[in-house]
C-alpha cells in the first residue's frame, strides 16, 4: 500500500478527515496499527482471501470500476502462494525460498526466475523490478505501523462501527498524496478487514477497496503447495524487467 500511494499523486481531502495546514498522529490509532503489526509479527504464517474493486484508466479523464480477487498464504520467512483472479486475469505466483514462479492460466504461459531468499526482498523486489503488487502485502509487514506513521501527516481512530455483523475499528489517515480508511476487527487479534485508499492524479479522483476474508493463522502448509510444475504444453517465457 505505502509503494501505490508515492507515486506521483497529488493531495485529495476527505470530508472532515484532513484539514489544512493540519497535521495529528492519535494515539489510539497508532496503539491499534502497532496491535496488528505485533500479531502479524509473530504468527508463523498467514492465509486469507481478498474481493478488490479499483477504478482503472478506461479513457481521457474517465474511470471505469475493476473487480478482482485472490487467495494468499504467506509462510514466514520464505514462501507464498499468490491465486490472483479478475476481469482480464487468472494468475498463479509461487516463491519456495529461492524462485518465484509466475503462471497464467487464461494463456497457459509461465516464468521462473531466482529471487532474494526472504518474504520482505522477495516481495519489494517484485514491485521494484516487474512491477508486481501482491495485495497490499506492505500491510503484513511486522514494520507496517512504523512505516506508515511515517508516511502519514494525519492518522485519526475515527471509532467503532461494524462490517457483516462484525466490530470493527476505523481509522482515518492522510498524507500529501492520498487518503486512506482502514477498519480492524476488535476480537483481539487486530486483523484488517477492509481498506479503502482513495487518491488524485490529474484532476481525477479514483479508489482502490480491499476486503480480507477467510483468515487462516499458523496453518501448517505443505512445502509442496510452493514448488510450481509447468502444465503439460505450458509455453515458457522470459520475465522482463518493467526498466
Amino acid at each position: 500500500m505505502l509503494k501505490k500511494i508515492c507515486l506521483g499523486l497529488l493531495f485529495i481531502t476527505m470530508g472532515q478527515l484532513v484539514h489544512a495546514q493540519e497535521s495529528k498522529l492519535d494515539s489510539t490509532a497508532l496503539m491499534i496499527l502497532d496491535k496488528m503489526s505485533g500479531m502479524f509479527g509473530e504468527m508463523k504464517s498467514i492465509g486469507f482471501t481478498t474481493n478488490v474493486s479499483k477504478d482503472v484508466v478506461y479513457a481521457e479523464d474517465f474511470y471505469i470500476k475493476e473487480f478482482g480477487s485472490s487467495k494468499v498464504k504467506l509462510v514466514g520467512p520464505n514462501k507464498f502462494l499468490v491465486r490472483a483472479t479478475g476481469e482480464q486475469k487468472d494468475d498463479l505466483y509461487t516463491y519456495n525460498g529461492s524462485q518465484v514462479s509466475y503462471y497464467s492460466f487464461r494463456n497457459n504461459i509461465y516464468t521462473i526466475a531466482d529471487a532474494p531468499d526472504n518474504l520482505i526482498e522477495t516481495i519489494d523486489w517484485l514491485y521494484t523490478e516487474f512491477g508486481i503488487e501482491l495485495t497490499l502485502a506492505d500491510m503484513f509487514y511486522p514494520t507496517f505501523s512504523t512505516d506508515f506513521a511515517a508516511e502519514m501527516d494525519y492518522i485519526e481512530f475515527l471509532g467503532v462501527t461494524h462490517i457483516a455483523g462484525e466490530r470493527v475499528f476505523h481509522i482515518g489517515a492522510a498524507n500529501e498524496f492520498a487518503t486512506f480508511q482502514l477498519w480492524i476487527s476488535d476480537d483481539g487479534y487486530y486483523l484488517p478487514i477492509k481498506t479503502l485508499i482513495t487518491y488524485l492524479e490529474e484532476g481525477s479522483s479514483h479508489q482502490f477497496e480491499t476486503d480480507f476474508n477467510d483468515w487462516e493463522l499458523n496453518m501448517e502448509y505443505p512445502a509442496s503447495m510452493f514448488e510450481f510444475l509447468p502444465p503439460p504444453g505450458a509455453e515458457q517465457i522470459t520475465w522482463i524487467s518493467k526498466d
